[in-house]
């Protein structure tokens, strides 16, 4: 498994909280799919279509995974979801299924 890229990039403060990874592990199967999807880019209501739940459902999910990865907004969601691509399919999200979510969002 490759490891994550380092959150210490730089002096500049930034990126250095705690230099963790985030706790990808504390995250369902479903929020991590939609994790996923939104680092391709996906709006809430394509995430609700690929899905086939409610668009309420989809803001709930990613209501939790913000809370849960101790993140305040959908761009450091969409952060997390592109620097740690690999670690979210690794972690038992990488069926067929979701794969093909966050690929027809890309498309």
């Amino acid at each position: 498994m490759d490891s994550a890229p380092p959150l210490r990039q730089c002096d500049c403060g930034i990126l250095q909280e705690d230099g963790g990874i985030p706790e990808i592990g504390l995250l369902t199967s479903r929020e991590r799919q939609v994790l996923v999807a939104l680092g391709a880019g996906a709006s809430n209501r394509t995430l609700a279509r690929r899905l086939g739940i409610a668009e309420r459902t989809v803001k709930g999910h990613i209501s939790h995974l913000l809370e849960k990865l101790g993140l305040v907004s959908r761009m450091e969601a969409v952060a997390v979801a592109v620097l740690y691509h690999r670690q979210l399919c690794s972690a038992g999200s990488a069926t067929p299924p979701e794969s093909a979510v966050a690929e027809s969002v890309v498309a």
